[in-house]
């Protein structure tokens, strides 16, 4: 007899990836008005979280006496693809890479995220929650033998990152107590889908408090601040719905404040616009056409965040570094060899203008830093060669 999971976390599963702008970072805005990457994404939010854990040994241990957690580290990441330009007419953010691309007058980015990763299976559902979002945009590729449209794939260094399992009620009053006697100023905010029904609870330590309205579904809890006790939540027959873990389940550092609540915000309509498409697409040099074919191209933005561990919390500090832009493409074109060589040799700087079907990015005063290699081989119809560009500046035009 083998065993198999029933269903395991798979590709097929309903998710609802939504984002919300900060009012700052790690700060959900009340009411949040959500809105989605995209009506199509590649991937479900992708989590990758470190407590670095440390073994403790003493002065002859041979064996681990200890394990404690450190300073936490979480990263983010979602591939969708792209419906909206990066920036509207006014050149604000729009498509939530915009935030990567676009800095503020001091230099920072124009907003962190909060992320919500909602999957539901068999009666239940799971959150995945990341706070203070910064952003990257780790790849925005086009590829000509593709009719599919273009996938943005966007990083985050995230402050906090935690995943929640709940069980749905099945139209009935809750009950929410803590595993602390000490939290009794705190309020839970539960709400069903779409906001309703909503009820805020104030917690009585280990004594139950029971919600006034019945529950038929769990779609948003969140208290106001963190707890020393786990908040454990029970349905009418006293089993455990949900369990949103305090201070004390992680060493004494941050607690968990679980799902956004809606309050009267909103979650994402379709966004219902057409796609970003490569094929239709032009690349042109100093206004001319950059070669005579492209294979593809695509580039990318880091903003080198620096994520430093600081007294007094397990969430990272992070600041905003320098501003590294990359542009590839893969050309082919008679003497395209010679003329790539030159522009290399010679530190020639142009402006790339790569024309989307929603705007113009233009990569200013670029330099040829990696001229892609030529050398035939026996039966080659033809040669491309890989090229990447540093430039100056990046800028964006909307249509």
């Amino acid at each position: 007899m083998t065993n198999q999971a029933t269903q395991a976390d798979t590709g097929f599963r309903n998710h609802r990836v939504e984002f919300v702008r900060e009012d700052a970072p790690g700060v959900t805005p009340d009411d949040p008005d959500f809105e989605l990457f995209s009506d199509t994404l590649e991937t479900a939010l992708v989590w990758s979280g470190d407590a670095n854990v440390e073994a403790q040994r003493g002065l002859g241990d041979y064996e681990i006496q200890n394990h404690f957690t450190g300073a936490e580290d979480h990263s983010v990441s979602v591939d969708y693809h792209l419906q909206r330009f990066f920036v509207d007419g006014s050149g604000n953010p729009l498509d939530p890479a915009g935030d990567a691309l676009v800095r503020n007058d001091e230099g920072g980015v124009r907003s962190t995220h909060t992320v919500v990763d909602r999957a539901q299976f068999d009666g239940e559902r799971t959150y995945v929650v990341a706070r203070g979002a910064y952003p990257n945009l780790s790849d925005l590729s086009g590829d000509p033998s593709s009719g599919l449209p273009m996938v943005a794939s966007l990083e985050y260094e995230a402050k906090r990152a935690r995943m929640f399992r709940v069980e749905q009620p099945i139209g009935e009053a809750l009950t929410v107590r803590s595993t602390s006697a000490s939290d009794t100023s705190q309020t839970l905010t539960i709400e069903g889908d779409g906001g309703v029904p909503s009820e805020d609870v104030m917690l009585d330590g280990t004594t139950g408090v029971t919600t006034e309205d019945s529950f038929d579904s769990i779609d948003a809890f969140e208290l106001d601040s963190e707890t020393t006790g786990d908040v454990v939540v029970e349905d009418s027959a006293g089993d455990e719905l949900f369990r949103l873990r305090g201070e004390d389940s992680y060493d004494g550092s941050i607690g968990d404040l679980g799902v956004p609540a809606l309050g009267d915000g909103s979650h994402a309509d379709a966004l219902g616009g057409s796609y970003e498409h490569f094929l239709d697409d032009y690349i042109s040099k100093d206004g001319g056409k950059m070669a005579a074919e492209v294979r593809s191209a695509s580039f990318s933005v880091s903003n080198n965040y620096d994520k430093t561990p600081v007294m007094g919390t397990a969430e990272q500090a992070i600041h905003i570094g320098e501003f590294d832009v990359e542009f590839s493409a893969s050309v082919a074109g008679n003497f395209a060899h010679h003329e790539n060589l030159t522009d290399h040799l010679e530190g020639n700087e142009f402006d790339l203008v790569w024309e989307l079907d929603g705007g113009d990015i233009v990569f200013k005063n670029a330099v040829l830093g990696s001229p892609g290699d030529v050398g035939p081989s026996a039966g080659d119809v033809i040669s491309t060669m890989d090229n990447g560009f540093e430039p100056k500046s990046i800028e964006f035009n909307a249509n």
